[in-house]
């Protein structure tokens, strides 16, 4: 029941963040007392989500190899695959205040940063700070997922669009005008 709570209050929240336990119980099909004694406070609940999310890109990132070169590639093929559950980590507002969700987000980052940098200069450019390749990155799959959302885009064909603007950009290099 737990893992149902979770993810219907990853959907609740990220169509409305000021929603209440109450919203997130009638949601789930649950009673406010049930997801009280689960969760206590909106806060517990919250970082529960964030944690549960992290647990799942720890349990997906295990499963790439980031001494290879096209470990992105790997990793932003699985991470679309977790779509809202991931979303809620890059959306959701005032996580970064919460310090071991911050402390996890940057355990979860420095294989990724670390790859990044590695790439920089042959694969990536080497002009631009790795954080902000890193960031690129996360805004790609963020637009991935709500395009998904919406229906705008084939969750098979999100990881090559957020691949190709990460390392080709949308410049059309061969006529675009460079006076």
């Amino acid at each position: 029941m737990s893992v149902h709570l979770l993810h219907t209050a990853t959907s609740v929240l990220l169509k409305d963040p000021t929603a209440s336990l109450g919203d997130v119980a009638r949601a789930a099909g649950v009673g406010r007392t049930t997801l009280h004694k689960r969760f206590p406070t909106r806060t517990a609940l919250v970082r529960a989500v964030a944690n549960d999310a992290l647990d799942l890109i720890d349990s997906v990132s295990s499963h790439v190899d980031f001494s290879r070169d096209d470990a992105i590639e790997d990793l932003i093929t699985r991470l679309v695959a977790l779509g809202p559950r991931v979303e809620f980590l890059l959306r959701f507002p005032g996580l970064e205040r919460d310090d071991e969700i911050r402390r996890r987000i940057e355990e979860m980052d420095r294989p990724v940063l670390d790859l990044i940098t590695r790439l920089q200069g042959s694969r990536l450019r080497a002009d631009l700070p790795a954080w902000w390749i890193l960031h690129t990155l996360y805004a790609g799959l963020f637009n991935a997922w709500e395009a998904i959302n919406c229906g705008r885009l084939a969750p098979l064909d999100a990881p090559r669009f957020v691949l190709t603007t990460v390392f080709e950009g949308v410049a059309n290099v061969g006529t675009a005008d460079r006076s």
